[in-house]
This record gives structure tokens, sequence and C-alpha cells, in this order.
């Protein structure tokens, strides 16, 4: 049963993680798109470009493995801790660099297209980053699987077994009880 749960521990973090990566990847070729088009006129809508990376910066501080496992790896073992401690910086990194994209953004606005071509590089460092941010990931993962005893991931497939319990139930339609 320990076993069971390891196994079903480390494969939910990785479905998430290739979730991610596609999900990251579809972002980055509609910024590259929109780059290459940002001049034509009515070709791109920066601020649409950013509210997509926003949206998955979002997405990434809600998934199991920002919410439940990076705590636990934290509490369980500290050969985790340099890479956790960059993971921490790349996330921080990320939203340093959206800022600065939403800064310019709205220089652009006030201004005209001065800053176009920074906004631009700057999407694409941001991108860079949540990239790096999961090749870290998944590193953390291989390091995980190796250095917690099967025990320790049994709590850890306690919490998303009950985190997929509540989601589901969240989907569920509501009926009314006829009388």
């Amino acid at each position: 049963m320990i076993m069971l749960t390891a196994t079903y521990s480390i494969i939910a973090l990785k479905i998430e993680q290739r979730r991610a990566r596609w999900t990251l990847s579809s972002i980055q070729r509609h910024i590259l798109y929109g780059i290459r088009h940002v001049r034509q006129a009515g070709g791109v809508d920066l601020e649409a470009l950013l509210n997509r990376l926003a949206q998955f910066e979002q997405y990434c501080h809600r998934r199991k493995v920002e919410v439940f496992f990076i705590p636990a790896l934290r509490k369980l073992t500290h050969e985790a801790d340099a890479l956790l401690d960059e993971l921490e910086q790349l996330s921080k990194t990320s939203i340093d660099l959206m800022r600065s994209v939403r800064d310019k953004l709205q220089q652009w606005l006030r201004n005209g297209a001065s800053v176009v071509d920074d906004i631009c590089v700057t999407l694409e460092q941001c991108c860079a980053s949540f990239y790096r941010r999961l090749v870290r990931e998944e590193e953390m993962v291989a390091l995980a699987e190796r250095v917690l005893p099967p025990e320790e991931w049994f709590g850890i497939a306690k919490c998303f077994l009950y985190e997929d319990g509540r989601a589901l139930r969240l989907k569920e339609p509501v009926h009314d009880e006829e009388e």
C-alpha cells in the first residue's frame, strides 16, 4: 500500500508537470507569434499576452507541487533546500519580470512605441524564467524520489487524494431534489 501511494504521488506530480509544460509551451508560442506581429496595426494586444502569463503564474501557485509537495519536502529533508531556495527565487524573478512588463506596458500606453522592444524582451525573459522553474521542479521530484522513504510519500499522497476529491466535489452538478 505504501509503495502504491508513493507511485501515485510521483505520477501525479509528473502529470502535473507535463500539463504545466504544455501550457507554458502554448503561451510561449502565442507570445512569440504576438511579438512578431506587434508592430502591425491592430496586430496584437500586449496586455492580453501579459494576462496569459499572469494566469499561468497563478495556476503554478495552485498546483499540488506548490501547495502540498514543496512544504512537505521542506519539512522532511534538508537535501532539497538549495533547490527549493532556487525555485523560490525563480518564482520571485517571474513575478518581478511580469511587474516590469506591466509597468512598461503602462509606459507604452502613455508614451507610444518606444518601449515595445523592451516589453517583448521582458516577456521572453519571463517565459524563460517559468521554463527554468519547471525544469528545476522536475529535478526536485527526482531528488525526492531518491531521498524520501516510502512512508513519507503516504502523507503526500493523502493530501493529493484529498485535493482530488475536493476538486471532483466542486465539479459535480448540484441537483435540486424533486418533491
